[in-house]
């Protein structure tokens, strides 16, 4: 029988050890897969897109200057007088009218006091002095008279009569902010679950304050470059006004001298007339003068008075845009909010935040 060689089994036995030693190795654990929390309604809430309001529209009229057709044809009729010889009908019925106001002498003292001097200050704008006034207001405010004066209709604005000067004045601008909601506090407990509710809760949030800030500045900006362009009209809308009444100023001036020159062409056949008919000549141009005068005046204030018109419809769209903003934008933050508190909650019924909210 033959004998184990000792250093072979002993070769044996380490190879046995090495091969538990090495079953027994630590083996390292594949990672584990973190947990993404996902939670209903803290990521599609938004603010509604706004179409923005048209600002209300500014009616305006113009002033108007009507003449009188009776006068005109009186005025025509005197011119064939120093011709013809003869009065007509239409002069006479002018002179008995005008003596229902103002006897023949006071109207040739009347007549005397319109001096070039006098008359040069109305032609540039200027007042009768007050005790000539008061007695032309008197004689042009007599019912007999009205058919043979001008009319006057003063500019409206929003179907109002513009007939003073009215500063200018703008709105008070509103940003339409409102204060922002703030994050829901962390809790004490804080754990994986809350914090991720909180985290899509504030991003979701930042989502709602970035678009409220865009509609915002939009709003705002269209506002602003409205008053720019409303500002910018106002200038150019006055600078036209003397073209529209200079020539009115200047056909008054004509009127007056044709009548004059016919009244003296035909003074010995007028008479008595001639006085009354002089004297309502002098009458009827201060009152149209001044009446020229006041509907200048009234339509340069009437400028500001469109331009504050309009600035003001301007700013009430942007207000009503920027409630709509603000409403939206409360809606959106309170069922975000309401979306955020469900989902806490879950997490709190699920175990504290070791299971996902849903």
């Amino acid at each position: 029988m033959k004998t184990t060689n000792p250093k072979i089994r002993l070769l044996f036995y380490g190879v046995c050890l090495a091969t538990v030693l090495y079953n027994c190795k630590t083996k390292d654990v594949a990672a584990v897969t973190p947990f993404t929390y996902t939670f209903k309604g803290l990521d599609d809430v938004t603010i509604p897109d706004i179409t923005q309001t048209t600002p209300a529209s500014v009616s305006v009229t113009a002033a108007t200057v009507t003449s009188s057709t009776l006068a005109s044809a009186v005025n025509n009729d005197l011119a064939g007088i120093a011709a013809s010889g003869v009065v007509p009908a239409s002069v006479q019925q002018a002179g008995t009218d005008i003596s229902k106001a103002v006897s023949a002498s006071q109207a040739a003292q009347l007549s005397a006091a319109f001096t070039p001097s006098v008359l040069s200050t109305l032609a540039s704008g200027g007042a009768l002095p007050a005790d000539l006034k008061a007695q032309v207001d008197a004689i042009a405010s007599n019912p007999a008279l009205k058919a043979y004066l001008p009319t006057f209709t003063l500019p409206t604005v929003n179907g109002k009569a513009v007939g003073g000067r009215l500063g200018a004045t703008t709105p008070g601008a509103s940003n339409g902010s409102s204060t922002a909601a703030t994050a829901y506090a962390t809790t004490a407990d804080d754990d994986a679950c809350k914090a991720a509710a909180n985290a899509a809760y504030n991003a979701a949030l930042a989502t709602l304050d970035a678009k409220k800030a865009t509609q915002t500045a939009t709003v705002t900006t269209t506002y602003s470059t409205a008053a720019a362009a409303i500002a910018a009209e106002t200038a150019p809308c006055k600078a036209g006004i003397p073209a529209k009444y200079d020539p009115m100023k200047t056909a008054a001036q004509q009127t007056l001298n044709n009548t004059l020159a016919s009244l003296e062409a035909a003074k010995t056949t007028l008479g008595s007339l001639y006085d009354l008919l002089k004297a309502f000549a002098y009458v009827s141009y201060a009152q149209t003068i001044a009446g020229i005068t006041t509907l200048e005046a009234a339509e340069t204030t009437a400028c500001d008075s469109v331009a504050s018109a309009k600035l003001a419809a301007a700013a009430a769209a942007r207000d009503t845009d920027l409630a709509k903003i603000n409403t939206n934008y409360a809606a959106a933050v309170a069922t975000l909010t309401t979306a955020r508190d469900k989902a806490v909650a879950s997490c709190h019924n699920q175990g504290g935040g070791r299971v996902g909210a849903e």
